[in-house]
């Protein structure tokens, strides 16, 4: 059996693997417009070649072009469907080149990200299970030698794919994961945790192999496989990138110099490393040079020291359960009305916080002016915008620090994943906590496409769910990547609920998982129906997080059908529209108001706070219905 004797010689000699295939195939290949492994239907030949160039500069053990062979990967290209049929190929070609001469490895990668404007819900994991294993299984029946899952960074769905491999298949199963400095995953795991954790997964005996590969270059893998070599006496390979890439031309070029990967990858080799080879940038010169060092060489001893695991941040602070911290605003929305009564009879008082979003030129001052005016008539909050509707605005954090400053009214600053990368994300969450804008809404954002800037292209590295998670991390005083900040944020976390849709049980499902994920309070698209508004509190029963309702009034017939019939998430009934048919200029104003007026009359006692919505062009309708509110609700000097 060709595992039981790959590990027999993993025992007995350093194995060389081989380089990079994804790297030689965006340098070399026939160009783009599919997936690299969907090469292995419609290039055949090329990617023999490769393989070849690999077993001819020495390697022993060559790994399929199948990395990102899974459904979650192959769909943006249309390829789903051609999942089996493209593993298949990817372990023939490499047979067909191997010849037995060298162990064929059937390469798979981690599960695409959950990313864009749908704010869907993550795989299960049967899910995540019945993808890896539709994979596996392909991979297994066309004759691969032993699987490499590699490039991980998420420890759950790794295990996860482990035990698929080990339930589905009888072959070894090399587990890598990628690591940055300090040896240390981006999720958080240290690499001892991390080979201790997956040496138990596997099966008693050392069967499986425990590795780092990719990450951020040589030095990382090296601090990660020292830990993992002096930790037990597991099997360890290492598959290091050509150091840091730099981007040139649209291509990641990778440039460390050869003799100082060849001498890091002898280094690994006295460390006990029992399987080396390459990842990005890496080439078949380079597995030539490792395999004239190393081919035929005995595995090290290894010195079992006790090398600290210290866990990271992430995982050694408690994580902070999902309440508002102090000083938040939501503190003001029950206060005693009357000191005689006592503690056990509070009165619900709703917030007010109304939106003014950063102007779409350089002129803010009227923003301060309407600001300092809703300030003296005792609103709790103001909300701006993060370039509504993804039209081009003034950058929201700067302004909102302003109107903190010199008004001395907090901000709820919106925050979308449309502009930003996750790195960026994470910048601006550590501004704004230095700036002390510590209440954010966390929106996913509309598509760039829809807005005024040609040309503006939409990121979502994560969606709303994920840039609440995000937040919590950095209130449990971490990063993303489980580095320590030097201190906890405490951001008041708040997050879009829209109860104007027809399927009002799945958004409220969408509302119970931002819940779980950290929010602290919920703000409402505008409604304009008190009757769902009626059903809307019966579905969030229970549920501990407050909700703002929107309010927007109405301007004109022309306006009430655009919000109606062209911007996603707004619905007005048959009354509403019917009232306002015909109308503009100042008569349309005074009804829009009555209206909003009139529904807010039904919710005041109800509602936890109100979310005033002006146009950009009348923010003095704010004024009316601020004023309005509280006439019914008078407002409590004290609560500032």
């Amino acid at each position: 059996m060709r595992g039981a004797e790959f590990l027999a010689r993993l025992r007995d000699e350093v194995l060389v693997g081989d380089g990079a295939l994804g790297t030689l195939i965006s340098e070399r290949g026939p160009g783009l417009g599919s997936s690299y492994e969907r090469l292995n239907l419609t290039h055949p030949e090329f990617i023999k070649e490769l393989h070849a160039a690999y077993l001819a500069a020495g390697a022993q053990v060559l790994e399929t072009n199948t990395f990102g062979a899974n459904r979650t990967k192959l769909a943006p290209f249309n390829e789903a469907d051609d999942a089996t049929a493209v593993n298949h190929a990817g372990v023939l070609l490499a047979r067909e080149v191997a010849a037995n001469k060298a162990f064929v490895a059937g390469s798979v990668g981690p599960l695409a990200n959950q990313r864009g404007p749908e704010e869907s819900i993550s795989f299960t994991e049967d899910d995540v299970r019945e993808i890896f294993r539709d994979q596996i299984v392909a991979l297994a029946e066309a004759g691969a030698d032993l699987i490499v899952l590699e490039t991980f960074t998420d420890m759950p769905q790794l295990l996860l794919a482990l035990e698929t491999a080990k339930k589905h298949t009888n072959l070894p199963v090399i587990c890598q994961m990628a690591f940055h400095e300090g040896g240390h995953t981006f999720g958080g795991v240290h690499a001892g945790i991390a080979a201790e954790t997956l040496a138990q997964a596997g099966a008693d005996g050392g069967w499986d192999v425990v590795g780092a590969n990719c990450g951020r270059g040589v030095r990382c893998v090296m601090a990660a496989v020292q830990a993992m070599t002096a930790g037990g006496d597991w099997l360890v390979s290492a598959f290091p990138n050509a150091g840091l890439p730099e981007y040139v031309d649209g291509r990641y070029l990778f440039g460390a110099p050869l003799p100082y990967l060849v001498e890091n990858a002898v280094r690994m080799a006295d460390l006990g490393v029992n399987l080396i080879g390459g990842c990005c940038g890496t080439t078949p010169e380079y597995i030539r040079r490792i395999s004239g060092r190393l081919r035929g060489r005995k595995p090290s001893p290894r010195a079992h020291v006790s090398v600290p695991a210290q866990l990271p941040a992430a995982t050694a602070v408690v994580d902070l359960q999902p309440v508002p911290p102090a000083g938040s605003i939501l503190d003001r929305i029950r206060v005693q009305d009357d000191p005689s009564q006592p503690p056990s009879a509070p009165r619900k008082r709703p917030l007010v916080v109304v939106e003014l979003d950063p102007p779409r030129d350089m002129r803010y001052e009227p923003i301060l002016r309407r600001a300092r005016q809703l300030r003296d008539m005792g609103i709790d909050a103001i909300t701006m915008a993060d370039n509504p509707v993804a039209t081009l605005h003034m950058g929201n954090m700067a302004l909102a620090q302003i109107v903190q400053k010199e008004i001395d009214l907090p901000v709820i600053v919106h925050l979308t994943c449309r502009d930003h990368n996750l790195l960026g994300l994470q910048s601006l969450l550590m501004s704004a906590h230095v700036m002390g804008l510590h209440h954010l809404l966390a929106l996913t954002g509309d598509p760039a496409r829809v807005g005024d800037q040609p040309g503006a292209s939409s990121v979502y590295d994560l969606n709303s769910f994920g840039l609440i998670e995000l937040i919590r991390k950095f209130n449990n005083g971490v990063n993303n990547g489980g580095q320590p900040l030097g201190k906890r944020t405490r951001f008041t976390i708040g997050a879009a609920f829209n109860p104007n849709g027809r399927n009002l049980a799945g958004q409220v499902m969408r509302l119970r998982k931002k819940i779980a994920s950290g929010a602290h309070f919920a703000m409402t698209q505008p409604i304009y129906d008190a009757e769902r508004f009626s059903q809307m509190c019966q579905a969030v029963a229970g549920l501990d997080c407050p909700i703002l309702i929107g309010s927007m009034p109405l301007l004109s017939e022309r306006n009430a059908e655009f919000l109606h019939n062209e911007v996603p998430g707004i619905c007005l009934t048959d009354d509403v529209r019917r009232r306002m048919k015909g109308l503009s200029g100042k008569e349309g104003r005074r009804v829009g108001l009555q209206i909003c007026m009139e529904l807010i009359d039904q919710m005041v006692g109800t509602a936890d706070g109100f979310y005033i919505i002006p146009p950009h062009i009348r923010t003095e309708m704010a004024v009316d219905l601020v004023d309005h509110i509280h006439r019914r609700i008078p407002r409590r000097q004290e609560i500032r």
